[in-house]
């Protein structure tokens, strides 16, 4: 008979493992929440004036209807647009609202991807999900309204990679699948996976890389593989049948193919006649892979972080560029062929990583270029994920080693970390405030960001102060002396200035680009007349 001291034993783990996971679920609830706390004080800001409080389309029926139809729209991202018509209809111009549901999206985001992890088996599920949640890259996605289409997209994504997931049933481990697993296809969860890719798509197009994940997915659990003595499932041949996961992840392909050709002929609608340098094949292949090292850099050492970074270079890569390339290709190379060993992990981790940023590495024309800068925080939001699985991973292993003083260390680095990323990320929020705070912060770390001299002399105007409205216009003129809009902001500053030949000349230069206003010759009347000229 045992004593009651060994009794004790085998209860108490029971009482913390039945506690464990509502503190865990809480604790990520809590982190995320007090993180974006500011962003309750925050107002609308950039693209917020043209997509919510502007948009004609959220003011009536007729404008859900062309919602869906995509007559007046500059992304086909409908459902997204349907989420702003409903909180307009419900919140009107009240911000607080909207910041809201960003935040509560942000927080299911952050537990999806702890159980999507969790249900990989990837060890340090809980860690990553909490710092997914308080990242300081991914203030951009929820603390600017506009970024629900993100937040919306990444949920339903999640979703769909779970449902996948269990529509083969439970596995075993990794490349191992295991005699009680379920190989049936259980219809309603594979449907139900389908729906979701759909409506991520439907909120953002930029989801587009999914199916490839769904197979990497499907390689890293070993689906379709069946249990052999001994044999690497790796290396094991995978019939082509009905039910491996090349067959099963058709539908996906031809969703994202056909939304991806949508969304494509929209942004070019949208860009029109302006044109958009992205450079030659060699240029933006040496871009993409540069771009893909910074995503990576500014993930794990998050600093300096703005809306709109300094422009990239266009022209002919020179042959030290090739460099990041050439490094890229060697780690795949190398993870790839120790694939069997315990890089198994990474190789998943970082294919998943740069497969979800090919959608917006500057390889095709993309609206956002115009900026002058190939990168964002909020295009990389999808990405992150399994570069964080890939670290906390690496966490768990050191967490689980048997020296207590490797335990302890693990345990004060992680909360250091953690501490110092949650308190960035609400400084950052704060930065989002409003455009006043957004831009300025800006342009003290990159003064040649034209969009932001643009949209400062914009608010200088609206507040009267045309001098420092004519400066910023002015610098942006400089910067971006092909845009018309530019070119009328600062006739309007001087004529308010009563500047009106400098005025006008502006407006002659105005007139001159195709992307030329109507408005701006009634301008250039005015300012003859008040002029006297």
């Amino acid at each position: 008979m045992k004593s009651r001291s060994e009794r004790h034993a085998r209860v108490a783990p029971a009482k913390f493992t039945f506690w464990r996971q509502p503190a865990l679920f809480a604790a990520i609830i809590i982190a995320v929440a007090v993180v974006y706390l500011p962003a309750l004080h925050g107002d609308f800001v950039w693209d917020d004036f043209l997509l919510i409080t502007g948009n004609p389309l959220l003011q009536n029926f007729s404008g859900l209807v062309e919602i869906w139809s995509g007559g007046r729209t500059a992304d086909y991202f409908p459902l997204t647009n349907t989420a702003f018509w409903i909180e307009h209809h419900l919140f009107g111009a009240s911000p607080i609202c909207y910041h809201v549901v960003n935040i509560l999206l942000q927080i299911a985001n952050a537990l999806l991807v702890w159980r999507l992890l969790k249900r990989l088996n990837i060890p340090g599920a809980w860690l990553a999900g909490l710092i997914f949640g308080i990242h300081p890259v991914h203030v951009a996605s929820v603390a600017w309204i506009s970024e629900l289409k993100n937040l919306l997209a990444m949920f339903f994504a999640l979703l769909s990679v779970l449902c996948f997931l269990d529509s083969r049933g439970r596995d075993g481990p990794p490349g191992r699948p295991s005699d009680s697993a379920r190989p049936a296809v259980a219809p309603y969860r594979y449907t139900a996976s389908l729906v979701f890719f759909a409506l991520a798509l439907l909120s953002k197009t930029q989801v587009v890389f999914l199916p490839v994940v769904l197979l990497l997915c499907a390689w890293w659990r070993g689906f379709g593989v069946p249990p052999s003595g001994g044999q690497s499932a790796v290396h094991l041949p995978r019939p082509r049948k009905r039910g491996t996961p090349s067959v099963r992840t058709l539908p996906f392909f031809l969703l994202a193919i056909v939304l991806g050709l949508v969304t494509m002929w929209f942004q070019r609608r949208g860009i029109g006649e302006e044109e958009i340098v992205i450079g030659a094949l060699p240029r933006r292949i040496v871009n993409a892979a540069t771009a893909i090292w910074w995503y990576a850099g500014h993930l794990f050492v998050p600093v300096r972080l703005m809306a709109i970074y300094p422009n990239w270079r266009f022209d002919s890569p020179l042959v030290f560029e090739w460099l990041p390339l050439i490094a890229l290709i060697g780690v795949l190379t190398a993870l790839w062929h120790w694939r069997n060993r315990e890089t198994r992990g990474a190789f998943f981790a970082v294919a998943c990583f740069v497969v979800a940023l090919l959608p917006v590495l500057g390889l095709v024309r993309m609206a956002y270029v115009r900026s002058g800068t190939l990168v964002a925080d909020h295009l990389q939001y999808f990405a992150d994920v399994p570069l964080l699985a890939l670290f906390c991973t690496g966490v768990a292993y050191a967490w689980n080693q048997r020296q207590r003083a490797a335990k302890f260390a693990t345990a004060t680095i992680v909360m250091m970390l953690v501490g110092a990323m949650g308190t960035y990320a609400f400084g950052r929020t704060e930065v989002y405030r409003n455009e006043e705070t957004l831009w300025q912060d800006n342009l003290s770390k990159n003064p040649d960001a034209w969009q932001a001299h643009i949209m400062m002399a914009q608010r200088r105007f609206k507040q009267e102060r045309y001098a420092e409205a004519a400066s910023h216009a002015g610098r942006a003129a400089e910067l971006k002396p092909e845009l018309a809009d530019i070119h009328n902001q600062l006739g309007l500053a001087y004529c308010r200035l009563e500047r009106f030949e400098e005025g006008i000349a502006e407006y002659r230069k105005a007139l001159q680009l195709k992307e030329a206003k109507p408005a701006t010759a009634r301008s250039a009347g005015v300012a003859k007349i008040r002029a006297n000229l």
